[in-house]
């Protein structure tokens, strides 16, 4: 019995992706299992040492090449994230998204941030943290309800 691809959306949608998005998603994937992993194992004291200045930030334009390119990876994580078998988040996205971009010359800024968030079965609130990366005026990872997050550090250069 022949199966048909019908019944496979996600592999109908890779197989009609050019080679390069392709390959653009693979390095992703990495990324996002590299980013995870240090996310696990690496103090984020020592990390940070790595990411641009603390409290900088990249200018709030950037030219057109360097917003494709930052839409481009920002819809490639959108597409892999969900089919990691690892938890691949806010913050492993925008590491991954960040280390990409900046590979290539392409200046975006990393923030994090806090809120309170008040469950209605717990009678506490809670304090939960996002992670979300901007390059120009285009928010590449984590962008939907980040304003709801007060910013406790950025790391921009």
């Amino acid at each position: 019995m022949q199966r048909s691809n019908a019944h496979y959306p996600a592999l109908r949608k890779l197989a009609s992706l050019s080679w390069a998005d392709r390959w653009l998603l693979v390095q992703l994937l990495v990324l996002l299992g590299v980013a995870r992993l240090a996310l696990r194992i690496v103090p984020f004291r020592r990390l940070a040492r790595h990411l641009d200045p603390l409290q900088a930030e990249t200018p709030p334009d950037a030219p057109p090449d360097h917003l494709a390119q930052a839409r481009r990876v920002g819809l490639a994580i959108a597409r892999v994230s969900p089919y990691t078998p690892w938890t691949s988040n806010c913050f492993p996205q925008a590491l991954a998204a960040k280390y990409w971009l900046g590979r290539r010359g392409i200046p975006a800024t990393l923030y994090l941030g806090v809120a309170l968030h008040k469950a209605a079965d717990f009678p506490r609130s809670e304090m939960i943290a996002h992670a979300w990366l901007r390059c120009g005026p285009l928010l590449v990872t984590g962008g939907p309800g980040h304003e709801r997050y007060t910013v406790t550090a950025h790391f921009g250069g």
